[in-house]
């Protein structure tokens, strides 16, 4: 079980940093920031530019959130909700990803999108 909770954190930062990248490199259109959950956190702080904090924010609650599943929340259901909300978290971030690649909306972004 740790096993697979080291490789869906090691996804989870790898699917961001594939977001990370590619949205920096071709960003299509100010829509890609509204469905950014740290883009709505940092925009309130008021930072303009969220990209690459929002992935060491993301490393740093990856970091976190492993370690207090190994030391503290050690039980069967804890682990089974992480890989759940990993895997999901997984999905979201290539999503992004393939919108901002290819320059337009797909089923995942549509429904992020939708207010």
């Amino acid at each position: 079980m740790d096993l697979i909770i080291a490789l869906v954190s090691i996804d989870i930062i790898a699917s961001k940093f594939l977001n990370c990248y590619i949205t920096s490199e071709r960003l299509s259109g100010t829509d890609e920031k509204r469905f950014s959950i740290f883009g709505r956190f940092f925009e309130r702080l008021g930072f303009k530019n969220d990209n690459w904090l929002s992935f060491y924010f993301t490393i740093f609650l990856v970091v976190i959130s492993a370690y207090a599943l190994t030391t503290f929340f050690t039980g069967t259901a804890f682990k089974v909700l992480y890989i759940f909300t990993g895997l999901f978290t997984i999905i979201l971030n290539l999503g992004a990803a393939h919108s901002s690649y290819f320059g337009r909306k797909n089923f995942i972004t549509e429904k992020l999108l939708q207010n």
